[in-house]
């Protein structure tokens, strides 16, 4: 919170004043509901997308991978192919 709005309002850091409290006196939204709200309509926009459209076939992207032995025979996983 910012010195000067804690002035405006005469509430001091000793007051200890919960941080909804000042959100209501100062009309401030709380920003994690916000972006659950920004991150809700993204996910309904994204379901109703045509299946082609990479924002609907990015979340259930699986990289695939191969697995070789390096020379001292040990197994190293590599990736192939980073298309979608």
């Amino acid at each position: 919170m910012d010195h000067e709005l804690f002035e405006t309002l005469g509430i001091t850091k000793l007051d200890k004043e919960k941080n909804q409290y000042i959100r209501q006196k100062t009309g401030a939204q709380n920003i994690v509901k916000e972006i659950k709200q920004y991150q809700k309509k993204w996910l309904q926009l994204v379901q109703s997308m045509d299946t082609n459209r990479l924002p609907k076939q990015a979340p259930q992207y699986k990289p695939k991978v191969a697995t070789t032995c390096t020379e001292d025979g040990h197994k190293q996983t590599t990736k192939t192919s980073t298309t979608i």
